[in-house]
């Protein structure tokens, strides 16, 4: 039995099947995690979704800032941009139970056996570990009941910086904002949501949401969706997926494995 952590597939569920073919993926016996963002750019974003609900315990997906999109558009408290490719799912006629299915799956998810942590986009370096997980639940917790509707209006991108004081929804927001689009920021933690590219390409100042000064998660093995496409070196603990030119594996234990394939 084997585990295997998963990139951004964003709709491509040719590609997807590919890599599960690579990997010679078993769904009697192995596990999949997914790093969220399997939805939206290529054109079987229905078919990943069904694809990786039906699988049901044999996977773990957790949320990207493409499924909160889909969530808000389907609710129609946000527009579809213009490189959407959600119609499919926005038209299907589960439409309603996949939607309910995202709704209730969370922003960060660990394994003490395995001794793995998954996110989509990374953890704040003020936060413990016991905190990244009680906060991530005070969001998992909002989108699950009644009132995610109200979540789901008051999401963006306005709220950089953690302080222990936030409340409400700006504190959600940043949660939220880290969870799924944190990639770069200065070593005071204040996010850059528009930074992005190789690590020497970045102004003076930037680094690396994972390489800030005395983060309190540096003790654990992180694996997270590089939608920055870093190319940053190997960082102790720390294992991105990228997802600019190909679809990523990596085979969970005590000395991890990748795999890819081309998109």
């Amino acid at each position: 039995m084997s585990t295997y952590a998963i990139g951004n597939v964003k709709g491509n569920y040719q590609v997807l099947l590919r890599l599960l073919e690579k990997i010679q993926f078993d769904p009697e016996n192995d596990h999949l995690w997914f790093t969220g963002n399997l939805i939206n750019e290529g054109p079987e974003s229905l078919a990943v979704i069904r694809f990786v609900k039906d699988l049901g315990k044999k996977a773990v997906t957790i949320l990207g800032n493409q499924e909160l999109h889909l969530l808000a558009v389907a609710e129609g408290l946000e527009p579809p941009e213009i490189s959407d490719t959600l119609d499919q799912i926005l038209n299907a006629p589960d439409k309603n139970e996949l939607v309910k299915w995202l709704r209730s799956r969370g922003l960060i998810h660990h394994d003490s056996k395995l001794n793995f942590t998954l996110v989509h986009g990374g953890i704040p370096a003020e936060w413990s570990f016991s905190q990244a997980l009680t906060f991530g639940y005070e969001v998992d917790s909002v989108l699950s009941q009644g009132n995610y509707l109200a979540f789901l209006e008051n999401r963006g991108q306005d709220q950089s910086r953690w302080h222990a004081k936030l409340t409400g929804w700006k504190r959600l927001r940043f949660i939220t904002n880290a969870f799924t689009l944190m990639k770069y920021c200065y070593e005071n933690g204040k996010l850059d949501f528009n930074a992005d590219g190789a690590v020497e390409a970045q102004v003076d100042g930037l680094i690396p949401w994972y390489r800030v000064p005395d983060r309190l998660t540096s003790n654990l093995n992180i694996i997270f969706a590089d939608d920055a496409n870093f190319t940053d070196g190997n960082f102790p603990g720390i294992y991105p997926l990228p997802s600019k030119d190909k679809l990523c594996a990596l085979k969970l234990s005590a000395t991890p494995e990748h795999f890819s394939v081309d998109f």
